[in-house]
This record gives C-alpha cells, structure tokens and sequence, in this order.
C-alpha cells in the first residue's frame, strides 16, 4: 500500500495505517536528524517531534506533493526550531568545506572555521546546504521541498558558498 492509500485510511479512522506510515519513514527521518544534530537524544526527541507535527496535521495535507516530499519540510522545520530553541553555534559538518571548494585547504583549522560560520547563513540558505550536503539530494528534490525552483535552489546555495567565504574572510583574513 503507497502512502497515498495509507494517509486516506488514517484519516477514515484507521490509527494501524498512520503506525505503518510512521514505521515506514521514521528511519530515515532519524538518520537526517542524527547527521545534523549530532546529538542522539536530541535527533530522536525532534524525530518524535516530526511524527507528533504530522499526525496532527495530516488532516490539511493536500496531496500536492510526494508525503516525503512533505515530510522533508517538516523535519527541516523541526530541526530549524532546535536550533533556534538552542542557539547553537553550526549546523553542518566539515563535509561542507568539500562541497563548496574543490582547491579549499582541507585542514581541520579552517574546516572548523566553516564549521563556526555556518550559524550565520540566513535560514533558507541554510535549509538548501542542510538538503545538499547532509542528504546529498539534487537541486531538483531540494526545489520540490522548499516550493522554489530547480535554478532557485542553485542559486541560493552559490550565495550561501559566497556568504561562507566572505564570513569567513572577514574574521580570518585569507581563505586558503
């Protein structure tokens, strides 16, 4: 049964349709949150959080999209509150450094640089770096998700490289 089937069935009254939509993401759901957390306590409260969120609102799903296509704005969402909830510093690993240059020095000094500087990127850059670097989607998937475009998505996430290197360049000089 797809998710569709699956979705109109718990919202007729059938609890055991909604356990198997959630059986059926949650893995993935928390494997995201994990990478970008980094905290497993934290990845699985806001993991409970996602599937709190859409039992809640499944009712005003229009079916307009993919559910995951859906269910990856809420997760982002969620994440976004942590964050903001917890005023830490970074979201992204150093894995953000390779995404961004192909000639960038791969010393733990900068990447830990660029690991401080991502808290500053404005939220919708941010979402698009959190799709591309830690679920390796294409710019493609990420436009489905956030309701931008294919082009959009690529040219928010070359700001948000552009934005990375001038934070980083103001507070420590040359970018190697």
């Amino acid at each position: 049964m797809d998710d569709k089937a699956l979705i109109e069935k718990f919202l007729r009254g059938d609890v055991k349709s909604y356990n198997e939509l959630v059986h059926r993401h949650q893995g993935w759901v928390r494997g995201m949150t994990m990478n970008i957390v980094k905290n497993p306590q934290d990845a699985e409260d806001i993991s409970q959080d996602v599937f709190v969120k859409v039992h809640f609102a499944l009712n005003r799903f229009r079916f307009e999209s993919e559910f995951k296509t859906w269910l990856y704005r809420v997760v982002i969402n969620k994440i976004n509150n942590h964050f903001r909830k917890q005023k830490l510093r970074s979201v992204f690993s150093a894995e953000l450094k390779e995404e961004m240059s192909e000639d960038a020095d791969s010393s733990t000094a900068n990447e830990n640089r660029l690991f401080e500087m991502t808290h500053k990127l404005p939220r919708f850059q941010r979402n698009i770096v959190l799709l591309r670097v830690y679920q390796d989607l294409s710019f493609k998937m990420i436009g489905e998700i956030l309701n931008i475009t294919e082009n959009s998505a690529k040219v928010s996430f070359h700001k948000a490289k552009a934005n990375l290197k001038k934070y980083y360049m103001k507070r420590y000089g040359e970018y190697r």
